[in-house]
């Protein structure tokens, strides 16, 4: 089929030594995305610089494990101004405890990063009923799908749903506590698989935040 121009995404790497866990598995989901939707995104996942504007504008879509080690004055500017120009940040925590010890810790540190950073924007919760939860997949209930350390339920991690940071009515980018790479990483590194299915519900839901990000206002 004819596809469109190769779109992509891109890793933030940053000064935390957790910035590409999970990324040998990237390809995986691109392999989801090109089965799944017409999209023609390249199949190599990418990292780009914290420290690199240019580096950064060459990605409509980054995704991070976590901003709180940004701490460079410069970084900092250069991230806001990558968010100013159109692009978009997905910050997805990793489940396992070794790498976010506290979910309800990790969501603040986010949203007061990004306060700082953007003074402009608000993170808001977004409403089960948000666009992002049917513009693909239908997520039933507008529920995002969580993955678990060694499938230990977490009621504390499950109750959130997603944030989004607004500036306007712009959806600029989301927060996570939900561990989708982990999901598609299929979680090898606990003796506990996730439960059938998660893999692909972990995939769906980042297929319909790719796609709400690059089609709002379309």
């Amino acid at each position: 089929q004819l596809r469109g121009d190769r779109v992509g995404w891109a890793r933030l790497k940053t000064p935390s030594p957790q910035w590409k866990r999970h990324a040998g598995s990237d390809p995986v989901l691109m392999k989801f995305f090109r089965d799944e939707t017409t999209l023609n995104i390249d199949p190599v996942w990418y990292a780009a610089d914290v420290n690199n504007l240019a580096e950064m504008c060459q990605y409509p879509f980054l995704l991070s494990q976590g901003l709180g080690m940004v701490s460079d004055a410069a970084s900092r500017s250069d991230l806001a101004e990558y968010i100013r120009r159109g692009g978009f940040l997905l910050v997805d925590a990793c489940h396992a405890h070794e790498v976010t010890p506290d979910f309800d810790e990790f969501l603040q540190d986010q949203i007061e990063f990004l306060s700082a950073t953007l003074p402009e924007a608000n993170v808001v919760p977004l409403p089960a009923t948000h666009e992002i939860y049917r513009c693909r997949f239908q997520i039933p209930d507008g529920r995002p799908p969580h993955t678990f350390e060694g499938n230990a339920y977490d009621e504390r991690k499950a109750r959130h749903g997603l944030y989004g940071l607004m500036i306007g009515a712009r959806l600029a980018g989301v927060i996570s506590v939900c561990g989708w790479q982990c999901g598609w990483d299929h979680v090898t590194e606990h003796p506990s698989p996730s439960p059938p299915g998660t893999d692909v519900a972990c995939m769906r839901m980042l297929v319909n935040v790719y796609i709400y990000a690059m089609m709002q206002g379309g």
